[in-house]
């Protein structure tokens, strides 16, 4: 999708809109009938690109009501729609695979290179994950922030660019995914417990394997959940 295809065009407007506080998280957006005008272009591409972000969970479209942004942080929602332009489908097979190599590398560099500060917004994304298991929510969106931030900490833009554009892929894949807390609380909050200790103890090799144990099991439980874990 080019810069000046129509549905990427709106796309873009909402996004500008939402860094300008002219729509807010959780708000609600002006129509199909509105945009349209807004853009001068047709309903039916303002529906493709509403319909678009739905799909990755960005808006809620409620029937008779109207059409709401997602609740997520301005943050996370900014990034999700930075990178769900000019995306295809991908199997998400693949997509694991290829995340766990960028997050391993990540996670290694951010032991290196990562200072006070990214220390900091790492460790208080890993107490974000663990109040939302807490209150028994989803966690996909803390969990998205936590590997964010360790990204973040590689001082290494493109890295960070490549794990960006495939996530929107990957939360979209698990949005519907029933994830059990047990196995959650079991698994998940220990293996962010131990990368996050290698990283603030700057032992990037330690940070490495935490980091690949934990896309490891991310994958038994997201694709082989009979597996022993």
């Amino acid at each position: 999708m080019g810069k000046d295809d129509p549905v990427d065009v709106i796309i873009h407007e909402l996004q500008r809109m939402l860094r300008a506080e002219t729509i807010k998280p959780g708000g609600k957006i002006p129509s199909e009938r509105m945009l349209a005008e807004r853009l001068k272009t047709s309903r039916g591409y303002v529906r493709k690109a509403l319909q678009k972000l739905e799909f990755y969970g960005v808006l809620e479209i409620r029937p008779q009501k109207g059409i709401y942004l997602s609740g997520m942080r301005p943050i996370a929602l900014d990034a999700l729609i930075t990178n769900i332009r000019n995306f295809d489908a991908f199997a998400l097979e693949d997509l694991i695979e290829t995340r766990s190599y960028l997050e391993i590398f990540s996670a290694r560099l951010a032991a290196e290179r990562g200072d006070s500060e990214d220390h900091t917004r790492i460790a208080q994304a890993n107490e974000d994950f663990q109040q939302a298991f807490k209150l028994k929510r989803s966690t996909l969106e803390e969990d998205h922030l936590f590997h964010l931030a360790i990204v973040k900490a590689s001082k290494n833009k493109v890295l960070e660019s490549l794990i960006t554009q495939i996530t929107p892929e990957i939360i979209a894949m698990n949005k519907n995914f029933k994830e059990d807390q047990n196995l959650v609380f079991k698994s998940s909050l220990h293996e962010h417990e131990d990368v996050l200790k290698n990283i603030l103890n700057r032992n990037p090799a330690g940070a490495a394997a935490a980091m690949e144990n934990h896309m490891m099991q991310s994958r038994i439980r997201r694709l082989d959940p009979g597996s022993p874990t």
